[in-house]
């Protein structure tokens, strides 16, 4: 019988500031994005830095807990008067950050599993917003989604959506044989029949 292995308490982890680790992390990223990217990574980040050092006085990564993260969530979307779906992406960005956290012993290694619960849950009218996806926010979750969730139905969704620029009623009603892998194409098709009806009524292709 093999020898059992013991979760990494508290005391195995290494102490590191909130702003180190992102510098850390930040440096550890740049041969592997472009410039803007990497800005896009520090934007995002650095609100949560500020509610480190401003608001909780937390200057080690290791006291980080799944109450902070719900309390950073209440203040970030409060701060920012965020929408839920402008908020979702900001979590999202930060649970990255987190992951990446306990890879190096910064925090819990399963503390981003706290973000399923944290995440805004969404219904029709909060999936529209009147902002934009910035083109480094865009790249920098490709590039993680081609690293960490290759093919996955969420990396599959963002590439049709930013290579095509089609809507989501038009991506709703694909299915598996409207790709033409000959030509490298989509075929949208009407099919009122289906679960997955054409909002437009029309063929077209992408």
């Amino acid at each position: 019988m093999g020898a059992s292995v013991n979760p990494m308490t508290k005391n195995d982890l290494e102490p590191i500031s909130p702003v180190e680790a992102k510098d850390m992390y930040l440096e550890a990223r740049k041969q592997e994005v472009s410039k803007s990217t990497l800005d896009g990574y520090h934007y995002r980040l650095k609100h949560f830095i500020r509610w480190c050092e401003d608001v909780e006085r937390i200057d080690n990564m290791n006291d980080l807990s799944g109450r902070d993260l719900q309390r950073y969530k209440t203040w970030r979307r409060d701060d920012g008067d965020l929408k839920p779906i402008s908020l979702e992406g900001q979590l999202d960005a930060l649970r990255i950050f987190i992951r990446w956290c306990g890879s190096i012993d910064a925090v819990d290694p399963d503390l981003h599993e706290k973000f399923e619960a944290l995440m805004p849950k969404l219904d029709k009218s909060d999936e529209q917003s009147e902002s934009l996806l910035e083109i480094d926010q865009a790249e920098a979750l490709l590039e993680y989604q081609r690293k960490f969730e290759h093919a996955s139905r969420p990396h599959a969704i963002m590439e049709i959506l930013w290579h095509t620029g089609i809507r989501l009623g038009a991506l709703h009603s694909l299915d598996l044989d409207d790709y033409d892998e000959e030509h490298e194409r989509l075929a949208l098709r009407h099919r009122p029949e289906s679960d997955t009806p054409s909002r437009t009524g029309k063929k077209g292709s992408g």
